[in-house]
């Protein structure tokens, strides 16, 4: 599975963010290989929303990403995939 620079860094940037172990790392990263398409967007649009200030905490109901996007007017991440895909 080819991915772009920006994947990589996203990946990456999510990996430090939550701490992910290495077992946990290949797990995500076989399941994002299992699932390519809803997986890029989900792991893209993540690392975006954190760098522009989501966070899931008690105060905000643990908000899913894409209330939050609505929220802030950025459009539903997961809109373009297909039920197949989604």
């Amino acid at each position: 599975m080819k991915v772009s620079r920006q994947f990589i860094k996203d990946f990456a940037y999510l990996a430090n963010r939550y701490g992910w172990t290495p077992a946990e790392i290949e797990e995500i990263k076989a399941h994002t290989r299992a699932h390519p398409a809803q997986m890029r967007v989900y792991w893209t649009a993540l690392a975006a929303a954190h760098r522009a200030g989501y966070e899931q905490t008690q105060e905000n109901g643990y908000i899913r990403l894409q209330a939050w996007c609505a929220e802030q007017g950025i459009p539903d991440p997961f809109a373009n995939l297909s039920k197949e895909e989604a």
